[in-house]
């Protein structure tokens, strides 16, 4: 049984023999527990992901109400003093790259969990941001996924699966 993967923009598309799933971190163990796609796993992904959100959005809040404070407070210095300007400029060049890297950071845990088996893919396809994956779920009822920033490797290892076509 071979076993790969590759990067998308929001975490890993992992594919065996029997299933291809859509991971956070492209460890075979989170794989081996994803439930199929199913309008209840399809809940589960948007309620986990719109928490995510949230927690970055509070976080994002934070980081401006701070950029804010620091400029109000930067206002009380003389504009030919430099010492102080450049102080307040490294300060929110700080608070950006820390927003940065807490969004890379929290990034995967904006992609979706769940697997499909490659029996139930009707065709993938080249879209403008990637690949678009028709599938039937696990209802048995057509769906349809866009997988967006696929890396070159990704789709070779389609290709080499028959599962992209040229």
């Amino acid at each position: 049984m071979e076993k790969q993967y590759f990067k998308y923009s929001t975490g890993y598309v992992n594919i065996d023999d029997k299933n291809l799933y859509l991971t956070n971190s492209g460890n075979w163990q989170e794989a081996r527990d994803l439930k199929e796609k199913s309008p209840k796993t399809k809940r589960q992904n948007s309620s986990r992901i719109a928490g995510n959100n949230l927690f970055l959005f509070i976080v994002f809040g934070g980081l401006t109400l701070g950029a804010f404070y620091m400029l109000n407070k930067a206002s009380d210095f003389n504009i030919l003093d430099f010492s102080t300007v450049g102080s307040t400029v490294k300060r929110l060049g700080l608070l950006a790259a820390i927003g940065f890297v807490i969004y890379k950071y929290f990034a995967p845990e904006l992609g979706k969990r769940y697997k499909i088996p490659l029996s139930k893919i009707e065709s993938i396809e080249y879209w403008e941001k990637g690949v678009r994956i028709n599938f039937r779920n696990e209802t048995n009822e057509p769906d349809r996924e866009n997988i967006d920033g696929v890396e070159m490797k990704g789709f070779d290892i389609l290709k080499q699966k028959s599962l992209l076509k040229s």
